[in-house]
C-alpha cells in the first residue's frame, strides 16, 4: 500500500500524493473525520469549484449536527430515518430548490461512502420533495420586453461611469443571456473570447460556453476596457470580470452579495422592486421573452442550459395560460 503514496514519473522523480489516505484506513468513523477530503476527490470529477464545496460543506455539516443531535451514526442512518431530516427542512419552510440542494449535498456523501463500499446503497436515493411546479413562476416574476428597456434605460450611461456601466453589463448578461447571479460572479477575462464571441460559463452542476447577442459582447467590451481590476489580489477563478469599487476590495471579484444589491438598486428605481423580484427574475425574464418569441422549448431549454426539459416547461405552461385565458370561455347571459 505504501506505494501507492507515490507516483513515477519519466524523470524518475516522485510526486507525494498530497492527503493521501490508504483505503485500509477507511471506516466508518475515519470516513465521517475526512469526508471533505474524500467528497472532493469524487465531485465533479475531482476538480469542483470553491463555491460548491462551501455549499456542499455547509449542508453536510449541517446534516451531520443533525444525526448528533439524534443520536444516530450518519452510516447508520436507514431511508426511513432519512425522511425524518427532509421533513425537518419542509417544516423549516425552506423554498423548495434550498431543500433539494441540502438533500443532494446529503446524497453525494452517501454516494461517496458507498463507492468506499461502507455501505451497500444509498439511504437518500429517492428521498426529496415535490418537484417544482410549472406555476411556482407568476407573471409578476419576469418582466415583459418593454419593462426590460425601461430597466436598461434608467441606468445612465454617459460612457464613463463605471458604476453604471458594470451594472448594465450584468443585466443584460442575466435577462438576455439568462445567467444566474453564482454565473456572472465566477466570470473572469480569461473566459471570454472575443474573436469567437462566446464566454465560457462556470456553472450550477455543470460549465458550458454561451453565445451571446453582438451587443451584449459589445457593452461587456465597453466595460472590461474601463474597469479597474486589482490584479495583485488572489483569485481562484483567474482575473475578474466584475469587480468592486469599494475601498474594501477595490479591484477584486465582487461578491454575490455586492451584485444582488447593486441590481436591486436599479429594480428599485425602475419601479419592480417588490417581494420576490430578485437578480434571478432577470433570468426568467430571459426564458419568458425567448419562448414568446420562439414557443420552442429546446431553444429555451438551450440557452439557459436546463439539464431536464421539464424544468423548462414551466415557460410554456406560463404562456398557456396567459394567451388561452381560459375562463373567457365561461358563458353570461348579460355583459359585464
Amino acid at each position: 500500500m505504501k506505494n501507492l503514496a507515490k507516483i513515477s514519473t519519466d524523470s524518475n522523480k516522485f510526486m507525494t500524493i498530497p492527503d493521501f489516505i490508504p483505503e485500509y484506513e477507511i471506516n466508518d468513523n475515519t470516513f465521517i473525520l475526512n469526508y471533505k477530503k474524500l467528497l472532493e476527490r469524487y465531485l465533479s470529477h475531482g476538480e469542483p469549484s470553491p463555491d460548491t464545496l462551501r455549499n456542499y460543506y455547509s449542508a453536510i455539516d449541517n446534516y451531520l449536527q443533525w444525526c448528533r443531535y439524534n443520536k444516530r451514526h450518519p452510516l447508520k442512518i436507514t431511508e426511513y430515518e432519512f425522511t425524518y431530516y427532509r421533513d425537518m427542512l419542509v417544516q423549516l419552510k425552506m423554498k423548495k430548490g434550498s431543500i433539494k440542494s441540502k438533500l443532494n449535498a446529503v446524497r453525494q456523501f452517501y454516494n461517496v461512502a458507498v463507492k468506499l463500499k461502507l455501505l451497500a446503497e444509498n439511504p437518500t436515493d429517492g428521498i426529496g420533495v415535490k418537484a417544482y411546479e410549472p406555476n411556482d413562476i407568476s407573471p409578476l416574476k419576469f418582466l415583459q420586453a418593454a419593462q426590460l428597456e425601461h430597466l436598461l434605460n434608467v441606468i445612465p450611461d454617459d460612457g464613463k461611469n463605471v458604476e453604471n456601466i458594470r451594472d448594465k453589463a450584468m443585466i443584460m448578461l442575466m435577462a438576455l443571456e439568462g445567467l444566474r447571479t453564482v454565473e456572472v460572479y465566477r466570470m473572469s477575462v480569461a473566459d471570454v473570447d472575443w474573436q469567437v464571441k462566446t464566454i465560457y460559463i462556470h456553472g450550477k452542476g455543470h460549465n458550458d460556453f454561451i453565445y451571446p447577442r453582438h451587443d451584449v459582447m459589445a457593452y461587456l467590451k465597453q466595460y472590461i476596457k474601463l474597469r479597474y481590476a486589482d490584479k495583485q489580489k488572489k483569485d481562484p477563478y483567474g482575473e475578474p470580470v466584475f469587480t468592486a469599487l469599494g475601498n474594501r476590495n477595490k479591484g477584486g471579484r465582487m461578491n454575490r452579495r455586492s451584485i444582488r444589491r447593486s441590481i436591486d438598486k436599479w429594480l428599485e428605481i425602475a419601479g419592480f422592486k417588490k417581494a420576490g423580484i430578485s437578480c434571478h427574475m432577470l433570468r426568467h425574464t430571459c426564458g419568458t421573452l425567448l419562448y414568446s418569441t420562439t414557443k420552442d422549448l429546446q431553444i429555451v431549454k438551450q440557452v439557459l442550459r436546463h439539464s431536464d426539459i421539464n424544468i423548462t416547461s414551466k415557460y410554456a405552461h406560463v404562456f398557456s395560460q396567459m394567451d388561452n385565458r381560459y375562463t373567457s370561455d365561461i358563458r353570461l347571459n348579460n355583459n359585464i
